[in-house]
C-alpha cells in the first residue's frame, strides 16, 4: 500500500505506528461502536478506525489534545480513500 506523503507526515505527526501494519494482508472484523454494523478490512484500516474512536472520545470528554482538526480529518479522509465500506459502516 502506497500512503501519500502528506498524511505519512500527518500521521508521524499525531504518532500512529502506521509501518506496523501497513503491509499486513489479512483482514480484521471492524464494529460501528453504536451498534451499526460490522465488516472486513485491512489492520491499518482497522487501527485508524479505533483511533479516531478515541481521538473522538478525547474531544467529546473534553480532554486536551495534541490532535488538530485537520489531522483529524486527514485520517478519517484517508479510512474512506482506503476503504470506503469501513468508513461508511464505522465513521459516517
Amino acid at each position: 500500500m502506497t500512503i501519500p506523503t502528506p498524511v505519512l507526515n500527518t500521521f508521524d505527526r499525531v504518532g500512529i505506528n502506521y509501518q506496523y501494519y501497513q503491509d499486513r494482508t489479512d483482514k480484521v472484523t471492524v464494529y460501528n461502536r453504536f451498534g451499526g454494523g460490522s465488516c472486513e478490512t485491512s489492520p491499518l484500516v482497522a487501527y485508524l478506525i479505533d483511533w479516531v474512536y478515541r481521538t473522538n472520545n478525547d474531544y467529546d470528554l473534553g480532554r486536551p489534545s495534541k490532535v488538530k482538526y485537520g489531522d483529524f480529518d486527514r485520517v478519517r479522509y484517508f479510512v474512506l480513500d482506503q476503504d470506503s465500506n469501513a468508513y461508511y459502516t464505522c465513521l459516517d
